[in-house]
């Protein structure tokens, strides 16, 4: 006598029955036709005016702005100082091979113009963040605090971007 396997002998009987689910007369469903109370429903909404768009930034916001582009630029004013006796520094380890005293020493030279990059770029987090919020606003019709934090974002990226360029500018020098 052969051996059934109970999962398929499951599957078996099973089939039939949900077949026959399909079948229910049509009658006893309510139809998926658009009522007249929605067509009501959509020419109410359609009706309405959206909000006007607030002017002006949120309370606090162009100060917390100030603040960080304050942040940013004062970062960047270390950097701009520190920069020229860096490149003095690393002039004179040209042609240095790795792991020698110069190289070394404009290794370390370089590292400081790092550190003082990642302060101008400390403002970023926060601006990512205020975007965030600021973004959500955008939904309700309130642009003016996206448009003020993505301005300070840009100039906050420029101060960035210029210190990454002399940063990688001086490690092609050094072999770095």
């Amino acid at each position: 006598m052969a051996k059934c396997n109970p999962r398929l002998a499951l599957a078996v009987m099973a089939c039939p029955a949900l077949l026959l689910a399909g079948c229910a007369p049509r009658s006893d469903f309510p139809s998926l036709a658009r009522r007249p109370a929605e067509d009501v429903y959509a020419a109410a909404r359609a009706g309405q005016t959206p909000p006007a768009p607030q002017p002006g930034v949120s309370a606090g916001l162009t100060e917390k702005l100030a603040a960080l582009r304050a942040t940013a630029r004062a970062a960047h004013a270390s950097f701009i100082a520190k920069q020229p006796a860096a490149t003095r520094t690393v002039a004179g380890a040209a042609g240095a091979a790795k792991g020698t005293e110069a190289w070394s020493v404009a290794s370390v030279a370089i590292a400081g113009l790092e550190s003082e990059r990642s302060r101008a770029g400390v403002p970023l987090a926060d601006l990512d963040r205020l975007e965030v919020e600021a973004s959500n606003r955008v939904a309700d019709g309130a642009d003016a605090d996206f448009i003020a934090v993505r301005e300070t974002q840009a100039e906050v990226e420029a101060l960035v971007a210029e210190e990454t360029r002399v940063i990688d500018s001086l490690l092609k020098r050094i072999g770095g």
